[in-house]
């Protein structure tokens, strides 16, 4: 769950999407924090187009007023996270903001020219979504936006292109990859031959300064990224935060966040950095290390030893409207049949489990209203596991076209679950999709970006 665009919650209604852009309850409204000294909006909502180009994306303008509300609302998000701590260099900040919003325009872009299209239905739909969320209708958010700065015209551009990427995972990264039964096996086989060192099962809470290397970088380039982390190591040995050192130093994605990497069990982390911080206490760091992808120092924030960790996993209760539909013809009058009974099902002109009775074609299930009753990550195929992860209970996801079928899931409820004997290989199977499907949808990325046209002006690179 999302890790490039950093402003508004991807909506579970919206359709399937990936791990680390799971459904939010709450967006941040444009301009909703104080602003930073130094970045205060224009006034009376200056128009953006007055405020010069920040960056030509294909055929799309970024503003210099569009990037200075994101680097704003960023800013504000930090300051609240950490209050009284240092904000990092405001430049930094702007630097690392224009690369996300350049990759979602390009990804959003390349979206529309393979196809894929967001109707004003849908649009409407996601405006209320956000809207209610934020417990006000679309009228008091439309005065809302406004009132900050932000035109209408361009918040619904956000959300739209918000829609279109997470429609691009689903198209060409969930639905298309596997995971083999024996990757499955060579995984569990790794977190066995981690026994008696840390346990995989072990909980590690790391945060990281990274400085990235490209592919192939000169003896230049490298000297200049050894430079930068040794200047950061410096920083800690003189005793300062290393969130705040993050924030000055990491070029990783996470460094606006104080580098932080979130917790996982060890079986899950990178064998470089388990070895890393072996001997570590919480709170202290690692050495420098190099990795393929640069040079990194890793703190141990956290560490719950496996004796403490039961073995659980989240599982969903499911119900399913099943359409049969080979060729283009069926699909598409599957996919229009389902957006209909979607439509009626959020109205409350009939529950879901009467439809799934009435026309799902799946008989195993629509004899009980649909429903796949309570189901681990991984039990079902990666599209379907997928738009789960951006639903909340009650929600209900967007067709999903699959070989053969069209499918509606509603999510009723989510609840822990102690796992038996053989369910850990359902959850691994999960994670090692969740795995391969972020690395190729980040290869998507840096193959839209190299073909996608960008001019930053006085940027002569």
């Amino acid at each position: 769950m999302n890790k490039f665009l950093p402003r508004l919650a991807l909506l579970a209604f919206v359709g399937a999407g990936l791990p680390g852009m799971a459904a939010h309850a709450q967006m941040t409204l444009p301009g909703a924090s104080a602003s930073p000294q130094g970045l205060q909006a224009p006034a009376d909502g200056a128009a953006a187009s007055s405020d010069g180009i920040a960056a030509v994306v294909g055929d799309q303008v970024i503003t210099q007023y569009d990037l200075r509300l994101r680097v704003e609302d960023t800013l504000g998000r930090l300051a609240r996270q950490q209050p009284g701590a240092p904000v990092p260099p405001v430049d930094q900040v702007r630097a690392q903001v224009l690369q996300q919003m350049i990759d979602e325009y390009a990804l959003a872009e390349y979206a529309q020219q393979s196809g894929l299209q967001v109707g004003d239905d849908t649009l409407q739909r996601a405006v209320a979504q956000v809207a209610s969320s934020n417990h006000m209708d679309v009228t008091q958010l439309h005065a809302k936006v406004v009132a900050q700065g932000m035109g209408w015209k361009d918040f619904e551009g956000q959300i739209r292109r918000e829609i279109l990427i997470q429609r691009l995972r689903q198209r060409d990264v969930a639905a298309k990859v596997s995971v083999t039964d024996q990757e499955v096996d060579d995984y569990l086989s790794h977190m066995r031959s981690l026994q008696g060192q840390i346990a995989p099962s072990e909980q590690l809470h790391l945060a990281q300064i990274f400085v990235p290397i490209p592919e192939q970088a000169s003896a230049q380039v490298v000297a200049q990224a050894r430079q930068i982390i040794d200047a950061a190591a410096s920083a800690l040995r003189q005793g300062r935060r290393f969130e705040v050192v993050a924030q000055q130093f990491s070029g990783g994605p996470e460094a606006t966040h104080g580098g932080d990497l979130g917790t996982r069990p060890a079986g899950e982390w990178p064998d470089l950095f388990v070895n890393a911080v072996r001997n570590l206490q919480p709170g202290q760091v690692s050495e420098v290390i190099r990795s393929p992808a640069g040079f990194h120092i890793l703190e141990l924030v956290a560490r719950q030893h496996a004796a403490q960790t039961q073995q659980t996993a989240m599982q969903a209760e499911v119900r399913e409207i099943v359409l049969n539909a080979d060729g283009d013809s069926a699909r598409r009058s599957a996919v229009h049949e389902l957006v209909s009974v979607r439509r009626a099902v959020l109205a409350g002109e009939v529950s879901f489990a009467a439809k799934a009775k009435e026309i799902s074609q799946d008989l195993s299930t629509a004899a009980q209203g649909g429903s796949l009753g309570w189901v681990l990550p991984g039990q079902l195929p990666a599209a379907l596991d997928g738009a789960l992860d951006n639903l909340n209970p009650g929600q209900i996801s967007e067709p999903l076209v699959l070989p053969g079928r069209v499918v509606l899931l509603q999510l009723v409820d989510r609840r822990e679950h102690a796992l038996g004997p053989g369910q850990e290989r359902a959850v691994v199977r999960s994670e090692l999709l969740q795995r391969k499907a972020e690395k190729n949808f980040q290869d998507l990325l840096r193959d839209v970006r190299e073909r996608t046209y960008v001019r930053i002006p006085g940027d002569d690179s």
